[in-house]
């Protein structure tokens, strides 16, 4: 690098660390609807998780799974 005027030259320019301007307001906002979405959507699964389904008891051993028609 040649310099011809010192007043360009300046040493210490790259020995400064940025300065953050920190984390958006908004952001934490958009984490905490996010987790709560991920909880109620696993809440949703585990809760529908039977619909539709017989799970094994007395009465579902005993029904007849070759016809179509549900109970």
């Amino acid at each position: 690098m040649t310099v011809v005027n010192e007043k360009d030259f300046h040493p210490d320019f790259f020995s400064e660390v940025p300065q953050s301007k920190g984390m958006p307001s908004f952001l934490p906002i958009i984490i905490a609807i996010g987790v709560i979405g991920i909880f109620a959507y696993g809440g949703a699964t585990v809760l529908l998780a039977g619909h539709g389904h017989y799970w094994p008891s007395t009465t579902t051993l005993r029904m007849d799974l070759s016809t179509n028609s549900a109970p």
